[in-house]
């Protein structure tokens, strides 16, 4: 069910200039020009088998051909057979993309990223986080509003998100300090964790 918001004029502006803020932040990495990026993200169907190499790779999977006849991309729609086996080709053919037989059935194929640009995807990777934690960080401190602090603070909160968090600001609080100086950062404290006695 769709969740049927008011948004005042304001808060409409922060929220569509918050977005582009997105657009033109994935851009900043190392490798926007190197022809992995461009041939992956250059469509919306190999966009959307980038995306399931990554899911596939960070879970110590590769990547079958039923994965990807269940791959979607924009507008929910299945990617085509004739499309994915052009896909796979190509990649293949281009070194972005290994094949091996899966060791259960040999007459399975399956694929996963060409080593020679695993490092380099891993690093976008990196970086692709990075920019949406500088990008979080500008929207909430500059271009958003109290209403919509409100509602993000409320939206689908976790008590492992919460967990994680207070981890990252842990550790950022103390490399604040030690890039900045204790003088520099008085407020920048790292939060104890309570005993459950407590």
């Amino acid at each position: 069910m769709k969740n049927k918001r008011k948004w005042s004029n304001s808060e409409m502006r922060s929220l569509t200039r918050g977005e582009a803020m997105h657009y033109f932040s994935t851009g900043q990495h190392y490798y926007f020009d190197e022809s992995w990026y461009v041939w992956f993200l250059g469509n919306a169907t190999r966009y959307s088998i980038f995306q399931t190499f990554l899911w596939k790779y960070g879970n110590g999977e590769m990547v079958s051909y039923t994965d990807l006849t269940r791959t979607e991309k924009i507008g929910s729609q299945r990617l085509k057979i004739d499309s994915i086996k052009a896909t796979l080709r190509e990649g293949l053919g281009l070194g972005f993309i290994e094949a091996y037989k899966s060791e259960k059935d040999r007459r399975v194929t399956m694929y996963t990223f060409d080593q020679s640009i695993l490092q380099e995807v891993t690093d976008y990777c990196f970086m692709m986080r990075r920019n949406r934690m500088w990008e979080s960080a500008s929207f909430i401190s500059k271009y958003s509003t109290e209403t919509i602090n409100k509602e993000l603070a409320y939206a689908g909160m976790k008590k492992d998100w919460l967990d994680s968090i207070n981890k990252f600001i842990s550790v950022f609080a103390a490399t604040a300090k030690s890039t900045f100086g204790q003088d520099q950062m008085p407020n920048v404290t790292p939060i104890k964790k309570r005993n459950k006695s407590s």
